[in-house]
């Protein structure tokens, strides 16, 4: 048996204690499909944390400008442009009435190089 399938029953067994099964559930990987899924999420796992820190290894030694590590970086969504528009004109001077306000978005969006439009113009 495998570090990585040692792993996994070892995971398949707290389960099964904390619900109060009994162990026999356990099965090898070869016999289950869930066991198989198991190891194979914890074999990506394994993989996934080599490959950072080779990156990380190549990044100090070769590279200081994080290049290597720019792959394993999630991006931060976008914000919603409208969101912030309303955001800058909420808190802004304040505003009259509806047109005022209206005319404050349109300002804002223009800042922002955006504007508001019909569909397919």
């Amino acid at each position: 048996m495998t570090d990585i399938e040692q792993k996994a029953l070892a995971l398949v067994r707290e389960v099964l204690t904390e619900r109060d099964l009994s162990d026999k559930r356990a099965v090898r990987r070869e016999v289950s499909p869930y066991t198989e899924a198991l190891c194979r999420a914890i074999e990506q796992h394994e993989a996934f944390k080599q490959e950072v820190s080779d990156a990380l290894v190549d990044s100090w030694y070769h590279n200081a400008s994080g290049e290597p590590l720019e792959r394993f970086i999630i991006p931060k969504p976008k914000p919603d442009p409208l969101v912030e528009v309303l955001r800058e004109v909420d808190t802004g001077s304040g505003w009259d009435d509806e047109t005022d306000y209206a005319g404050q978005i349109h300002k804002a969006l223009e800042a922002r190089g955006l504007e508001i439009r019909e569909k397919g113009q």
